[in-house]
């Protein structure tokens, strides 16, 4: 669905980007899953292709409290460094290689908790409800680089490496808020639905007098078909999130060293220019703040996010570690549809089965060269009921095309395809888990 998740709140799903969303867990759900990218990178002279394979951590999702408290904990990768590059300059005696290498990334622990804090609902749970939450995250991963220079043998120069490795180990938050009510309640869906079917039955009447009065056989004329479906309110949710701004403790040891090169490749060091071992500093990251709509029945529901996060205002202060990128504020647009024909209901395989799709556009936070980045994509997919009607287990397919970045001023193009596959499992509806039975 693009992205979406800030006005969120699925009863079968865990949506971490808005903890408020908690309470509205009906089941124990427990999620996982992964993405397969397809990526080629385009220049005004030159392209590659390359494919990765990623696993998208697991959640669990606990609902207590007789519907007022929603528990969530998980793992999930936040951000992944993969690359190599190579730039040959030609010089004097022959060529000198280039070579930068980037592997590793972070990876975010969670434990979230929710609660209902105000609800205005009758015998059949509509009307208002507000909801607040909070994740206490824990952010761990290693950053590693690599930069060589292979010279020209004779040149009189040792070929050269510098590696560095950042460790980051530190905690974050992230606070939520979600209101939900009426748009159209029940009592005015029924009557629009009554006025419909009415109209609808006084056009029947006239194309059935004006059938017979021109002699047609009554039994030849097919009459206006009616809304079978019951009608149900349109709500809608309104959603807040924040990622609390950060300082997360770092730590990074870098070694520059000069080498040799055997005739079979193997690299012998000769000396060590510096050394940095283990120095201590912090990263500052400014709060990233969510605003969300959403607009639902038991059937559909249209959403939509604004996310910004102004990444000018993160400073990286450890010794011998440099921000080599120009940030800026970054600010994403995303819109998202689902759809499910059996609405709350059973029904058939196709009924049941969720049809989602949705668009993102991004305002990257990278500048290349005083030329900002842009990010859009477009999304789609299914969520397959598992087990039969007896619960609400899913295999989710979908797949995500989108392009980054610009050929123009000599810069990179990078064109993807994410292919995600994941389960949603939870208990059978007459089998909640984590409930205390009262009567054996």
């Amino acid at each position: 669905m693009g992205g979406t998740g800030v006005a969120l709140a699925d009863p079968y799903s865990v949506s971490r980007v808005n903890p408020a969303s908690y309470p509205h867990l009906v089941h124990t759900v427990f999620e996982t899953g992964l993405v397969v990218r397809n990526l080629r990178f385009e220049t005004s002279a030159v392209e590659s292709t390359g494919r990765n394979t990623r696993y998208q951590g697991l959640t669990l999702g606990i609902p207590f409290g007789r519907g007022k408290w929603g528990l969530a904990m998980g793992l999930q990768p936040t951000s992944n460094v993969g690359y190599t590059l190579n730039e040959a300059v030609t010089v004097e005696g022959g060529t000198t290689t280039f070579q930068y290498t980037g592997t590793g990334g972070l990876n975010r622990a969670f434990f979230g908790l929710g609660r209902v804090i105000w609800q205005r609902s009758d015998s059949l749970s509509r009307g208002g409800r507000l909801s607040v939450g909070a994740n206490f995250d824990y952010l761990f991963g290693t950053i590693d680089n690599t930069r060589k220079a292979y010279y020209p043998a004779g040149s009189g120069y040792y070929n050269s490496t510098i590696t560095s490795s950042l460790v980051v180990r530190s905690p974050m938050g992230t606070v939520g808020i979600q209101y939900v009510d009426d748009l159209i309640g029940v009592e005015r869906a029924q009557a629009r639905m009554r006025a419909r079917i009415e109209r609808l039955q006084a056009r029947d009447r006239h194309l059935e007098n004006e059938w017979l009065n021109s002699g047609k056989e009554p039994a030849d004329r097919k009459p206006v078909r009616l809304p079978k479906r019951t009608p149900g309110p349109l709500r809608f949710r309104i959603g807040l999130s924040m990622e609390l701004p950060a300082s997360l403790k770092a730590r990074n040891t870098s070694v520059a060293h000069n080498f040799s090169l055997s005739s079979t490749g193997v690299e012998f060091p000769r000396d060590t220019a510096f050394l940095i071992d283990g120095a201590q500093g912090r990263l500052e990251l400014p709060p990233e703040i969510g605003f969300g709509f959403a607009l639902f029945n038991k059937h559909w529901m249209v959403t939509a996010d604004l996310r910004r996060r102004d990444w000018s205002k993160s400073e990286v202060n450890v010794e011998g570690y440099d921000q080599r990128s120009t940030l800026v504020a970054g600010t994403s647009y995303t819109i998202g549809a689902s759809f499910r024909p059996a609405g709350e209901e059973g029904g058939s395989f196709v009924e049941r089965t969720i049809y989602r799709a949705g668009v993102r556009y991004m305002d990257d936070y990278i500048s290349v060269k005083g030329t900002p980045l842009t990010q859009a994509g477009v999304s789609f997919g299914v969520a397959l009921p598992l087990m039969g009607s007896r619960t609400r287990s899913r295999l989710n397919l979908g797949a995500e095309i989108g392009q980054r970045g610009t050929t123009s001023d000599g810069l990179l193009l990078e064109r993807y395809t994410n292919i995600m596959v994941g389960v949603s499992i939870t208990p059978e509806f007459t089998e909640p888990w984590f409930r205390k039975r009262r009567i054996e």
